[in-house]
């Protein structure tokens, strides 16, 4: 990345590209300004004004206006300018502006009201755990409705079995495709919000503890969900654990008996005041969080094994130690390190969102966006032509590489949307681009699957073709994320990257300027650094007489120590470069002895005073660049207000004034 010096106005200007800006105007609204063949309207400035400036004490005083308003001028100056290159036609800026534009519409391609339901929702959720046994009925065959139904009537007639008296874990044990209903007779124990697939979710939440839900569907069948009990979230909590390891195979009795006792004989440790996380360093079987002190990633319900999680839970407050816990590794002492309240909504809100946009509800924002964009703009189907093209194509959708030979006479329409026809020729495309499918469905139920998704693509694609016209605020961002790229890639060409390339130009600018680079007064001396007085009165003796240079002056003292009893330190110095520099007088000559911190005993030969002179272009590059990309921007707006002239209506703009 280049290292790019910002001048203040540079930084200035580029706050600008935050501002919204609209198209121009053919109403009768004031102009503020002109510029060349362009205007700015009154209503334009304000906004952008307003936006950057409403919690400034002086807005809308003169002053503050007159400022802002030539910042403004020369932002749309150059935007103009960029535009007039031709950098809007470049790819890498089509580029870039086609990604922002794609991550700025996805908050659009759904349904804002069921989304901020969805969110809403979840937070209450977190709230409760809901404890839930269940009886999943397989939707068998090909998929068909016929197969649907099957499922469906089998789930009720259960569900009416367990309403006149049958026992809910035996009929689990009979019809349940669960696997894990043999050994837990279909209780799932404790959950919470996003920890189930959404449907399911649903039904236990809002099914009362000691009912039976009616058959809910998921993509893994239909449910009958039975709540056995609904309580206040435990929410998350930190802790660390100390285990003793039971061997990989079944434990014997006398393996439980070690590992209790040397758990127990742990905790009586950490009772007599012995350090939990040493212990745990040392002891601990689980070596992964062995070396953190035992410490364990933050947990809630449902993601430890249940005796240890409802043993850390219990523990009333953070310090606490357990007894030893059992579960199927071994022995855990658990200790409470904290356990965050919940939070706000406004708080969970971010995060929520994360894991709702990941899980299956967020189909359900765009559902209904699709649902509305079909109903504003009229969507017809044409059954008979759909049926006809799953006639065609039935046999084809079998082979996992779609891709259908004779694509003739497929030009009727499937569906139309805003009077546009989508075609069975456009179907048939989008399907041999689909790159997964799934293969254990029937061709029927493919067909309507993937008829389904491409209605759905239709829709939100025509729902993005219209997000400017239908969002004026996304329309905004759009532009204004479009004209501070524009700005940054020319400015970056005209100020930044020529400062630092422009050689020829920089040392012109420094030799113009050299006198604005001056060093301050400076001291060219040399500092000796003795490790006992006898050496320092010796060395400074030496000094004094000036007879020797630096190295006789080292050489001599020197001379008969294996060990080097004084040292030198030689340099130009400034003010505040160095603490004993600053003690002396600033005259030729020896300073008297310093005794240092470490007992050491220091003084200083000044050589010469170098009065002020300019510094090189590498002694100040840094300010002479920064200060040569003011320069380059000020002549770059002088080109460009003398290219496109700039008219102010001093009576519109006196309107703005509010505050003398």
């Amino acid at each position: 990345m280049k290292n790019i010096v910002f001048s203040v106005s540079a930084c200035l200007f580029m706050l600008l590209n935050y501002a919204p800006v609209h198209a121009q105007t053919t109403s009768n609204e004031p102009v503020l300004f002109y510029f060349g063949e362009n205007s700015v309207t009154l209503d334009e400035f304000d906004y952008v004004y307003r936006k950057n400036n409403l919690s400034d004490d002086n807005a809308y005083s003169r002053k503050s206006l007159e400022e802002y308003l030539d910042l403004y001028i020369n932002f749309r100056l150059k935007v103009k300018e960029a535009e007039s290159l031709g950098l809007d036609t470049l790819k890498s800026i089509r580029d870039e502006l086609s990604g922002y534009r794609n991550q700025l519409a996805k908050s659009y391609m759904q349904d804002r009201d069921v989304s901020e339901q969805l969110l809403q929702e979840a937070y209450e959720r977190m709230k409760f755990e809901v404890r839930a046994a269940h009886i999943l009925f397989n939707i068998e065959g090909s998929g068909l409705p016929a197969d649907t139904l099957k499922a469906f009537n089998l789930a009720n007639d259960v569900r009416k079995r367990i309403l006149k008296g049958e026992n809910f874990e035996k009929l689990a044990a009979q019809f349940s495709s669960d696997p894990s209903v043999k050994d837990n007779g279909g209780d799932i124990g404790y959950f919470t919000v996003l920890q189930t697939v959404y449907p399911f979710e649903t039904a236990a939440y809002t099914t009362q503890p000691g009912q039976i839900s009616l058959p809910v569907r998921t993509r893994f069948g239909y449910h009958l969900v039975k709540v056995i009990d609904k309580r206040e979230a435990q929410g998350k909590i930190n802790v660390a654990h100390i285990l003793m390891k039971f061997p990989e195979n079944k434990p014997t009795p006398e393996h439980e008996a070690e590992a209790k006792s040397k758990a127990e004989g742990l905790v009586k440790r950490i009772k007599d005041g012995e350090s939990f996380e040493e212990l745990a360093r040392k002891f601990s079987d689980d070596k992964i969080s062995a070396g953190k002190g035992g410490v364990l990633p933050e947990f809630g319900t449902g993601k430890m094994v249940m005796e240890f999680e409802k043993a850390a839970f219990s523990l009333k407050k953070d310090g606490d130690i357990s007894e030893p816990v059992r579960t199927d590794f071994g022995y855990h002492i658990i200790k409470r390190i904290s356990k965050p309240a919940l939070t706000s909504y406004d708080e969970a809100k971010i995060d929520l969102k994360k894991r709702i946009e990941r899980d299956t509800r967020s189909a359900l924002a765009t559902h209904v966006l699709v649902d509305r964009v079909k109903k504003e703009n009229n969507f017809k189907e044409f059954p008979k032509n759909k049926e006809a093209l799953y006639k065609k194509i039935q046999k084809d959708l079998e082979n996992p590489k779609f891709n259908l030979a004779d694509k003739k006479s497929l030009d009727k329409p499937l569906f139309e949307l805003a009077g546009r026809p989508y075609t069975q020729l456009q179907f048939v495309e989008f399907v041999e681009n689909q790159q997964s499918r799934k293969r254990e469905d029937s061709a029927y139920k493919m067909y309507e699957d993937l008829y389904e998704k491409f209605v759905e693509k239709s829709s939100l694609d025509y729902q993005d073709s219209r997000l400017e016209f239908r969002y004026p605020e996304f329309k905004a961002l759009m532009q204004e994320y479009r004209d501070g790229t524009l700005l940054f890639a020319l400015t970056d060409q005209k100020v930044w990257s020529k400062a630092l390339q422009d050689t020829t130009g920089l040392k012109a600018f420094h030799e113009s300027n050299k006198n604005k680079y001056l060093w301050d007064q400076r001291l060219r001396a040399v500092i000796f650094t003795a490790k006992d007085e006898k050496t320092a009165k010796a060395a400074r003796k030496l000094a004094t007489k000036g007879k020797l240079d630096t190295s006789g002056i080292l050489e001599k003292a020197n001379a008969k120590s294996a060990e080097p009893l004084l040292t030198s330190q030689e340099n130009i110095f400034e003010k505040g470069q160095q603490q004993l520099i600053d003690k002396i007088e600033w005259k030729a000559g020896v300073s008297e002895n310093f005794t240092n911190p470490d007992n050491t005993i220091s003084f200083v030969q000044v050589k010469s005073v170098i009065p002020p002179t300019p510094k090189t272009l590498d002694e100040a590059r840094g300010f002479i660049v920064s200060d040569y990309q003011e320069f380059l921007e000020k002549e770059w707006i002088k080109e460009l207000r003398q290219k496109y002239p700039v008219k102010v209506n001093n009576d519109v703009f006196s309107k703005l004034i509010k505050n003398n």
